[in-house]
């Protein structure tokens, strides 16, 4: 099983908290996540986060290094599907 880097995760948890909508969120706690996933990744609020903003900036994220392109790949292969 993938384990995400903890490097990867902090910056995961950057891009939930720049692209939250509100200021104030019960569900998160202001957090931008409610909770990490046993494979070390986040489960974005989806009442406080753009989930759209978050996705396209990991997108950008992960296209720079390439062990986590290649472990991301189906968010890539959904871009060429679309045009």
């Amino acid at each position: 099983m993938f384990k995400l880097d903890e490097k990867h995760l902090e910056k995961a948890k950057e891009f939930a908290l720049s692209n939250r909508k509100k200021k104030s969120c019960d569900k998160c706690y202001d957090r931008g996540y409610i909770g990490v996933t046993p494979e070390n990744t986040l489960a974005l609020c989806h009442k406080c986060v753009d989930m759209d903003k978050a996705l396209e900036d990991w997108k950008n994220y992960v296209s720079e290094i390439p062990e986590l392109k290649e472990q991301y790949a189906e968010l890539f292969e959904e871009e060429s599907e679309e045009e």
